[in-house]
């Protein structure tokens, strides 16, 4: 079941010199920018955004990510996300992440991240309680 991750996007190492580098990480336009640390053995997302649509950059840790479109019968996917690693999350898809250790990440949202936008467009799911999530939680923690 584990495959390439098809939300991973590539990122550039764009300028090198002796002072260090500057990655671009996207060019895409964003609404918020939002610095997360979650515990390790947390869960967070758990739902799906009917507009919005994320970017992850892990700074620091390990996030098992679960994703799936919200078409009938859509296989559920997951990977590993560490250090360095960027990740898309697109609207109308079921997504969830769990902390294999404690991390430290960047999402850059389409949409406002006010208390009010952010509620109003997500939907919460279950994905915690589906026995495949489950099982690869317990296989990797």
């Amino acid at each position: 079941m584990k495959k390439k991750y098809k939300f991973k996007s590539k990122i550039e190492k764009s300028y090198k010199d002796k002072r260090g580098f500057i990655n671009i990480l996207t060019h895409k336009n964003f609404s918020s920018c939002m610095e997360v640390f979650s515990k390790k053995k947390s869960i967070r997302a758990n739902h799906y955004h009917k507009k919005d649509t994320h970017y992850i950059y892990v700074l620091s840790g390990k996030i098992l990510f679960f994703y799936r479109d919200r078409k009938k019968n859509a296989k559920l996917n997951y990977g590993i996300m560490k250090k360095g690693d960027l990740f898309y999350t697109k609207n109308n898809q079921d997504h969830m992440a769990y902390f294999l250790t404690d991390t430290h990440f960047l999402a850059y949202s389409s949409e406002k991240r006010t208390r009010f936008n952010y509620e109003k467009d997500l939907i919460r799911i279950n994905m915690h309680k589906e026995k495949k999530v489950k099982e690869l939680i317990k296989k990797y923690s």
